[in-house]
């Protein structure tokens, strides 16, 4: 297919997924970071002192949501999806583009489903007041971050459809 979006034929639209792309990076490395530094120092802690950081479980689920949740438009703008293609090579060669069109549109209405559900979820818990238990940290900003990202991978997979179908076009448009 026509690859990842940060090749697309479009300078303006590669330059700000580019753009996008390493700002989302150094946001999941630096939770990454966090994260690995958290552990340590809470290990050591808890076995070479016996006094482990408070509420180091729930910085670390919280850290693992945004660096999921960080790391889902970077993996869809390379095409880094973990894919199963046990039928692939029984679709004619002629049908793969539009295989791949419906993949990505589905995928898609799932992912933008899925926002959807964590949009309304944050909903419920700002309503709620929900907080962790230990350190009684706010989760619904977190929840709505989440949400935000899921509904920028929907859209992403969307250009993605996008570029299949037209890109290769153009593609066979230019070898002719």
């Amino acid at each position: 297919m026509s690859g990842n979006l940060l090749h697309t034929g479009s300078p303006r639209l590669a330059g700000i997924l580019g753009r996008a792309d390493g700002l989302l990076g150094i946001v999941a490395a630096l939770v990454l970071i966090g994260l690995m530094l958290l552990t340590c120092v809470d290990v050591v802690g808890r076995y070479a002192f016996d006094k482990p950081i408070p509420g180091a479980f729930e910085i670390t689920e919280l850290g693992m949501g945004v660096l999921i949740f960080t790391s889902l438009p970077l993996v869809t703008l390379r095409r880094e999806h973990v894919t199963v293609d046990m039928l692939e090579h029984l679709i004619p060669g002629f049908m793969r583009v539009a295989y791949q069109v419906v993949l990505d549109l589905v995928a898609a209405a799932c992912v933008g489903i899925i926002g959807w559900r964590v949009w309304l979820k944050a909903h419920e818990m700002a309503a709620a007041g929900e907080t962790t238990a230990t350190l009684q940290i706010v989760v619904y900003p977190l929840v709505y971050y989440m949400s935000i990202l899921t509904f920028v991978t929907a859209g992403l997979m969307l250009l993605l459809a996008w570029n299949d179908a037209f890109g290769a076009r153009r593609a066979g448009q230019a070898d002719a």
